[in-house]
Parts: C-alpha cells; structure tokens; sequence
C-alpha cells in the first residue's frame, strides 16, 4: 500500500489527470551494497579496499486491463549507482526494460531484457549476477580474455513466455542484427524450458549466436541447472557447454555445485564452480564461495561473504582483482547489506 501510494504522489506531480487511467503502477528497487577487501597472489599486488554498488536498481512497472483476459504489461528499470562511481545516479544503465501484452497464452514483449539461458542459472545464484563473489564469474563464460559472456542482457528482442503447464514453462527470445550486411547477420536466439514445483527445478537453456567470432560460423551454449529444496536446505548444480568457433575452434566445459542452509534467520552458502577449454591444457579456473546471511526482515539482509579464484598455470581470468596474470590467485573479502522495496 505504501508503495502504491507513493507512485500515485510520484505520478501526480507530472500529470495528475493523465494519471487517472494508470492506477495500477508499482514502484520497487534494491539497494545492495558492499564493502570488499580484494588480493592477488601475483607479483607487485596490492591489497585493496572498496565499495561496490553491485546491481543496485531502481524499477517502476504495471498493467492495464484490456478486456477479456488480455491485459497491457510494463517495465522500466535502470541499474543505480550507490557508491557515487558514476557520477550520474547511474550505473550500467538501462536494466530489463519492455513493454508488452499478456494474457492466457503467455506474454509476448519487445524492449531490453536477461536472456533465457541467463535466466536459467539465477535460481542457484548465491549473490546475485553482479558482485565479487558471484558464480558467474565463470558459470556462463567462454574465455578468460576479451571472450564471450553468455550471461547477458539483450538488446533490441522480441520474446515469448509461455504460461505454466504443470510446472514447465518455455521462454525464446529473438534480437534481429540492426548493422546486418551482406555478409554477416549477428543474431541472438536464446531458448530455456524450465520445471519448477514441489521443491524441484529443472532448466535447460540454449543460446546461439551467428558470425559472432568468425563469418559463416554460429557460436552456441547449452546448459542444464537443477535445484532440490527438502526442509530448510536446498543443493543444485549446472553443467554448460559453449562452442566458439574461433580460428582455431574450442569446447569451454563449465560446472557449478552450491547448497544452502537456513537456520531461522541465518543462512549459510558455499558455491563451487570451474571451467576450462577442453582442447587446450591448464587454460581454466576454479573458484570457491562462501556466504553468510542474516535477515532482518524479509526485505532487509546483511551478509558476509568470501571467493577464492584460482587460474590455472595458463589463464588469467580476472574478474576480483583486474590485471590478473596467469596463474594468479585472487581472493576477495567482504560483506554487505540488502535492502529490497
């Protein structure tokens, strides 16, 4: 109701007579910020402080009834920056953003959006897609430098989702290439069918992506994520496989393992994920995350959190402590407070 409230009192200082035909408007975000203490074991490293806005998010979506069972869907939403390192209010801009229609058939939308096969791994995400300590550091990528990240937002898509039928729900989005040319035709198809009842989930997701790396080839991912819940503990996995068909064409083989459990108000995590071509040796990483949560409310969260990520003698994924050389461990340290409205 509060929430309500303040989106008319937002909505009304613009145009209050337009406003009357738009009651049906919610305005929602999240605050999650961090402070991280972050390492390497390389030569020359130097132990640093920071804060971290992560994917705080400001957010203001609705509907409108348009008569037998179909209705006018909305969303627009655009990452925050809470640590004043945009400089703006922003921070990566724009975040899932569309308009569309819904109605027994599904929904059916056009704008700005997470991919299905992205989606798929967000159910055993321990920290959200953004910070330090996330899986996605390697669930979800091909290469360690300058490579493709299959855990996108895209632009410019059209997308499908179906209702639930018994459980299972299918998702496909489609973004066309605005700068296609005579040879090359940079599409995206993404796809996901996922099953999710009874303490069970289950999520297949497919991604392709033509001329991406090398005219007249298609670079793919698939990936299968599972998750079982019993009591107040749940453990999932997700296995990945992504074709790049570069000059000299690979295999990257990615995994994950992580379990919760929840102890009244407490919660305790640990993720492990690793990834590696599986044509060319000591070229992959692993990494270890452990997370500590305490909620204070069902909105409010403060968590410690801690990763280790270690290359192999070949890599140089770097995404906890930029520069990384290969062969380098990174550690990073941290905790954080959560606040969702």
């Amino acid at each position: 109701m509060q929430k309500k409230l303040i989106a008319l009192a937002v909505a009304a200082a613009f145009s209050a007579p337009a406003f009357a035909d738009n009651a049906n408007v919610s305005l929602y975000g999240k605050a999650f910020l961090t402070l991280d203490s972050i390492n390497s074991n390389q030569d020359g490293a130097v132990s640093k402080m920071r804060i971290n806005s992560n994917a705080s998010r400001f957010g203001v979506k609705g509907s409108e009834d348009l008569g037998d069972g179909l209705k006018a869907i909305y969303q627009f939403e655009v990452q925050m920056d809470g640590d004043g390192s945009g400089g703006n209010g922003l921070g990566n801009g724009t975040r899932n953003t569309a308009v569309g229609l819904a109605g027994g058939f599904g929904e059916l939308t056009l704008g700005y959006w997470d991919t299905p096969y992205k989606v798929t791994h967000n159910k055993i995400e321990l920290f959200d897609n953004t910070t330090v300590f996330s899986a996605t550091n390697l669930i979800g990528k091909a290469t360690a430098t300058g490579g493709t990240s299959y855990v996108t937002r895209q632009k410019n898509m059209i997308q499908y989702k179906s209702p639930s039928l018994g459980g299972v729900k299918i998702a496909a989005l489609y973004s066309p290439d605005e700068a296609k040319t005579s040879t090359t035709n940079k599409t995206v198809l993404s796809l996901s069918a996922t099953y999710d009842q009874d303490g069970i989930y289950a999520a297949f997701g497919y991604d392709s992506r033509p001329d991406l790396t090398t005219t007249g080839q298609t670079d793919n991912a698939m990936r299968l994520v599972g998750r079982y819940d019993f009591g107040g503990a749940w453990v999932g996995a997700t296995v990945e496989r992504i074709k790049v068909n570069a000059a000299t064409a690979y295999t990257q083989s990615n995994m994950e393992l992580v379990g919760a459990v929840k102890l009244d108000a407490s919660s305790i995590a640990l993720s492990y994920a690793k990834n590696g071509k599986t044509s060319v040796e000591n070229t992959g990483a692993n990494q270890v995350s452990l997370r500590y949560g305490y909620n204070f409310s069902k909105r409010t969260e403060a968590f410690a959190a801690y990763t280790s990520l270690k290359n192999d003698s070949a890599a140089t994924y770097a995404p906890i402590y930029s520069g990384a050389t290969a062969g380098s461990t990174q550690t990073a340290l941290g905790v954080g407070l959560i606040h969702s409205f």
